[in-house]
């Protein structure tokens, strides 16, 4: 198992391919680079497709979609603040 470093996007959903079974640890900044996914991973196992959801505080967030929470992290160079999710197909 070796824990590594994924780039998002800062969107309300998008999909990463992630190997099977991998295990998402969090969602932070690093530098300036706004989202990345830190997840525990066999990069031996194939790859499989995950879906993230990052919400701003106060935005909507439809009841009609299961969701995990994984943390909720700053952008303090531009005041915000995100909540990460897992949608759950």
């Amino acid at each position: 198992m070796n824990v590594y470093k994924y780039e998002l996007e800062l969107t309300d959903e998008q999909s990463i391919r992630l190997p099977f079974g991998a295990e998402i640890l969090t969602v932070q900044q690093q530098s300036y680079k706004c989202c990345l996914l830190w997840a525990l991973v066999d990069p031996r196992n194939e790859l499989e497709e995950r879906v993230i959801c990052i919400h701003g505080t106060g935005h909507p967030i439809s009841d009609n979609i299961k969701l995990k929470y994984i943390n909720t992290f700053q952008i303090p160079h531009l005041g915000l603040v995100f909540h990460a999710f897992e949608k759950k197909l």
